[in-house]
C-alpha cells in the first residue's frame, strides 16, 4: 500500500515536470539588464589532490573580461598530499590550507566561508573548472538585477571523449535548457549542479554556510526555496568541467548523487510543507519537485517491474518501458539540439542517452537500501 502511493506520488512529480518543460519552452529566456555597477566577487574553489587541473578555474577565473581588482581567488586545498597548494599559488591564487578531517564539499565551503571576513558576492568552483572570459560579467548582471543565487551554464570539457563523457554532457544540457532555464523563464526556482554558481553573501545573514549532505548544491537550494528565495539560471555564465569516463567512476558518483537525494527529502521534506502551509507559492511547490524528478522516473520503472510480477503482462510492462525510454531520449537530444554552446557529445551518447537514465534510476533504487556511506573525492586530469 505504502509502495503504491509512493509511486503514485512520484508518477504525478514526473507528469508535473514534463508540464513544467513544456509551458517554459514557450516563455521567452531570461534576460539581465546590464548595468555599470561591478561587484567585488570572492571565488571559492574546493580542492582535494587536484594539481592535474587547478590551473584552469584559477588562471581562467583571473583571465576574465572583468575588472582584475574586483575579483579575488581562494583555493580551498582540503587535506592535500600533493602539490596542489604549490600549483595554484603559482597559478595567482591565495591558498587556505584546511588539515581537520572533512566529511565532504559541503564541509569545505563550510570551513572557507567561515573564515571569510567579509565579501560582496561569493562565486563557487571545482577544481577542474574552465571559466568563461564572460562568466563574471554575466552573473554580475543577474545579481545587480536583484537576484540572491544565480547558476551558469555547464558544460562538458570532455565531451567527446568517449560515450559515458557524452552522456554526461547530454545530462547537464538537460539541466540547463529543460530544467533551470525554463523554471527561470517561469519565475521558478532553478536547482544548483555543484558548481560554476554565485550569490550575494549577505543572503547569508551572518549563519554561514549549513548543508550537511552528500549533495550541498542541492541541499542549499532547496534551503534558499524554503526562505522564500530562488535560484536564477544566466545562460551566458559559461564554465566547463570534466566528466567521468570510466563506469566505476560514473557509478560511485550517481550513487552519492541518489544518496544526497534521499537525504534531502528526509531532511526538509517537513520544512518545506510547513514554508508552503505558511506561505503558499507556485514557486515553492515546484522546487521541492524539481528535486524528486529524477526519483520519480526511477519509480516508474520500480512500478513497472512491479506490475510485471502481480500480473505478467509483458505487454504492459514493454508499453510502459518504451514510453520512459523514448522520453528519456528526447529528452536529451531536444536539450542538446537547444544548446547553443560547446561542449556537444557525438551521436553514439545522445542515441544511447536511455542508457544513462536507466543507471542513473538504478542508482535511486540501489540508494534507497544501499546508501553511501561517506564522500569520496573523483580524481581528475588523470
Amino acid at each position: 500500500m505504502i509502495i503504491d502511493i509512493l509511486c503514485l506520488a512520484l508518477t504525478f512529480v514526473f507528469f508535473w515536470s514534463m508540464v513544467i518543460v513544456l509551458l517554459g519552452l514557450v516563455k521567452p529566456s531570461k534576460t539581465f539588464k546590464k548595468t555599470d555597477e561591478r561587484l567585488h566577487f570572492t571565488v571559492l574553489v574546493c580542492a582535494r589532490n587536484e594539481e592535474n587541473v587547478i590551473a584552469f578555474p584559477v588562471k581562467t577565473a583571473l583571465e576574465a573580461d572583468y575588472p582584475k581588482d574586483k575579483i579575488r581567488v581562494i583555493v580551498l586545498a582540503d587535506n592535500c598530499t600533493d602539490a596542489t597548494a604549490q600549483v595554484a599559488k603559482m597559478a595567482g591564487a591565495e591558498v587556505w590550507e584546511k588539515t581537520e578531517p572533512s566529511s565532504g564539499k559541503g564541509d569545505v565551503l563550510a570551513w572557507g566561508i567561515g573564515k571569510l571576513d567579509s565579501a560582496e558576492a561569493v562565486a563557487v568552483f571545482d577544481a577542474d573548472n574552465q571559466v568563461d572570459r564572460h562568466w563574471f560579467m554575466a552573473m554580475n548582471e543577474a545579481l545587480c538585477a536583484g537576484e540572491q543565487i544565480a547558476t551558469g551554464c555547464r558544460h562538458s570539457s570532455n565531451a567527446s571523449a568517449n560515450v559515458i563523457s557524452g552522456w554526461y554532457a547530454a545530462y547537464w544540457d538537460v539541466m540547463n535548457e529543460l530544467s533551470n532555464r525554463v523554471r527561470t523563464n517561469l519565475g521558478l526556482s532553478g536547482k544548483l549542479t555543484g558548481t560554476g554558481f554565485a550569490f550575494k553573501y549577505a543572503m547569508l545573514d551572518g549563519k554561514g554556510w549549513k548543508t550537511k549532505t552528500l549533495v550541498e548544491d542541492v541541499e542549499f537550494s532547496v534551503q534558499c526555496n524554503i526562505d522564500g528565495g530562488r535560484i536564477s539560471y544566466v545562460a551566458d555564465a559559461d564554465y566547463a568541467d570534466e566528466q567521468p569516463e570510466t563506469f566505476r567512476a560514473m557509478w560511485r558518483q550517481l550513487r552519492r548523487w541518489a544518496t544526497g537525494g534521499w537525504q534531502v527529502a528526509r531532511l526538509y521534506g517537513k520544512p518545506w510543507l510547513k514554508a508552503l502551509w505558511k506561505n503558499p507559492s507556485l514557486r515553492l511547490f515546484d522546487s521541492y519537485f524539481a528535486i524528486l524528478t529524477g526519483m520519480s522516473v526511477a519509480f516508474v520503472h520500480f512500478s513497472n517491474i512491479i506490475a510485471l510480477a502481480v500480473n505478467r503482462n509483458l505487454s504492459f510492462f514493454f508499453s510502459v518501458l518504451g514510453s520512459v525510454v523514448f522520453m528519456s531520449w528526447f529528452m536529451g537530444f531536444s536539450a542538446v539540439a537547444l544548446s547553443k554552446k560547446g561542449g556537444k557529445p557525438g551521436w553514439l551518447p545522445i542515441l544511447t542517452f536511455p542508457v544513462f537514465s536507466l543507471i542513473l534510476s538504478a542508482s535511486v533504487l540501489v540508494t534507497l537500501v544501499y546508501p553511501t556511506r561517506r564522500w569520496k573525492p573523483i580524481a581528475h586530469g588523470k
